[in-house]
């Protein structure tokens, strides 16, 4: 049994986490044995997700207090739960990614639901969040858009150069002739 005070540090900390993350999603994680946590916890980390173990009053009330309260998220609030969240400089995609292809692999464990910018979402609209592309790919897609007026102005400057010589090659010929 935890004493008010561990708990309380818990919830502290929780808090602490849950008003800086992007998003809290709730694992069911029965079924899974210390090897598997171990394995889905490592995964978790190196793509800079978190995932907490602990009481669903705890996690009601770190919400509450981190101001991310929503009733509809609380229906979830049942049975044993593991509370997912990420940290402050990583990306949510890239947890998720990670979250669901586990979960596609060991069929373990069961997505209840997600607290993404204040909106609720079920196991389905979960994965469908994690589908969506990742910072470094947004980033990537924006530089592309940003350098294609610039690749299109080189490449037009180049061809100018590049015809100088069949010009004054056919200004040559027609002095001369």
């Amino acid at each position: 049994m935890l004493t008010r005070e561990q708990k309380r540090e818990i919830v502290d900390k929780l808090r602490d986490h849950f008003k800086k993350t992007p998003i809290v999603v709730l694992l069911d994680y029965r079924g899974l044995n210390v090897e598997k946590i171990s394995n889905l916890r490592r995964r978790l980390y190196e793509s800079g997700g978190h995932m907490q173990v602990c009481k669903n009053t705890l996690i009601k009330v770190a919400l509450d207090e981190s101001e991310k309260a929503n009733d509809e998220f609380y229906g979830y609030l049942t049975g044993p739960n593991a509370a997912l969240y990420v940290e402050e400089d990583g990306d949510p995609m890239t947890v998720l990614k990670a979250l669901v292809k586990f979960v596609k692999e060991t069929e373990m464990p069961k997505i209840k639901a997600g607290l993404f910018e204040g909106e609720v979402y079920d196991e389905q609209g979960v994965i469908e969040l994690s589908k969506l592309p990742s910072r470094t790919e947004l980033l990537g897609m924006v530089a592309n858009v940003l350098q294609a007026p610039i690749t299109g102005l080189a490449a037009s400057l180049n061809n100018i150069i590049l015809k100088l010589p069949y010009a004054l090659t056919a200004v040559k010929e027609k002095k001369e002739a």
